[in-house]
């Protein structure tokens, strides 16, 4: 039987918000998130998601939450809510990496869930969430930020522009308490 070679895209892709963004920098990297492959009903519960000390939400967890974490990405240069699963403030902000080839850093995320035996249920709830689940790859390890390519922010006509291309838009007007 002969293997079929994945071709890595040129450019992956991380969306998120522009506070999140910010956090981003402050950390230096891309931090690891979790895998969502597997899921526990039974030991899901919210907790408070701190910043600089500062209660900035909640975040769901389970029993699974540090299993396998990654970093998600996506092909897909012009994602939505519809062909992601994200919500609209989480595609404000385009981070493009260049994978420079490097298969083995970057797993299309159906050759992940194989690897990791991801429970069936799980995978097709993801799957069912975005339609554009051929495109998600995921990154095993911490990206820092000397590895992104480009930022960009969703302007108002609906394209992604350079901070400083986009008229009265300044990242460090947006929660700057949790800079302070």
């Amino acid at each position: 039987m002969k293997v079929k070679k994945t071709k890595l895209p040129e450019n992956l892709y991380h969306y998120t918000d522009p506070i999140k963004y910010r956090m981003i920098l402050a950390t230096g990297k891309l931090l690891l998130t979790p895998s969502n492959l597997k899921y526990d009903n039974a030991t899901l519960h919210d907790e408070p998601l701190f910043f600089n000390g500062q209660k900035i939400g909640y975040k769901s967890v389970d029993k699974y939450e540090n299993y396998h974490p990654v970093v998600w990405l996506t092909a897909n240069d012009h994602a939505g809510a519809k062909n992601t699963g994200l919500s609209n403030d989480k595609i404000m902000c385009r981070i493009t990496i260049r994978t420079n080839g490097k298969i083995w850093r970057y797993l299309p995320w159906r050759t992940f869930c194989d690897k990791y035996n991801a429970d069936r249920s799980v995978a097709s709830t993801l799957k069912q969430t975005a339609n554009d689940y051929l495109n998600w790859y995921v990154c095993e390890s911490e990206i820092p930020v000397a590895d992104f390519a480009k930022v960009e922010f969703l302007a108002e006509d609906g394209t992604y522009k350079d901070e400083k291309d986009i008229p009265g838009f300044a990242l460090t007007d947006i929660a700057p308490e949790l800079f302070e």
